[in-house]
């Protein structure tokens, strides 16, 4: 029912190993030491412009802060998780049809609305929540790629 169009078969591989690297890189030093001194890791510099790496917004791993708040910590991890999932997500995709926009723009929206929320003081979000929105957004993200790598054969 699918197959990988040759002309992106290396691609699609090269790009898995540089995830895998991204979500490692998120996890923070927290993964190779318990040193409270690890917030100075190569780590947090790689994200430093793209997360404000609020300690009250981020997860621990073995007492350290990962690099990433929850919130990227999600998009970062459903990205990857996507990445692996796109064949079978090829496979059971039905020819034609291309919601992945829609997904990927209900999500920008259920995030602003979850951001705006919090700031105005509506409710309170937590780490489970804000790493929930993070992966509602990574998901689709990877899964917008499908018709770049994957081919769906007429055959049903």
């Amino acid at each position: 029912m699918w197959s990988l169009q040759a002309h992106n078969k290396l691609l699609y591989w090269s790009l898995l190993p540089a995830l895998v690297f991204l979500v490692i890189a998120a996890l923070g030093p927290g993964l190779f030491s318990s040193s409270p001194t690890a917030i100075n890791s190569w780590q947090f510099a790689i994200f430093d412009v793209l997360c404000h790496q609020d300690p009250a917004r981020s997860y621990t791993l073995s007492g350290v802060q990962m690099a990433v708040c929850a919130r990227c910590f999600g998009i970062y991890g459903a990205l990857f998780a996507g990445w692996i999932l796109l064949p079978v997500y090829a496979l059971l995709k039905k020819r034609g049809q291309n919601i992945e926009k829609g997904w990927l723009i209900a999500a920008i929206l259920l995030n602003l609305v979850d951001v705006s929320g919090n700031y105005f003081g509506l409710w309170t979000n937590t780490l489970t929540s804000r790493f929930i929105m993070g992966a509602l957004f990574g998901l689709p993200l990877a899964f917008i790629l499908v018709h770049e790598f994957f081919t769906i054969n007429n055959s049903e």
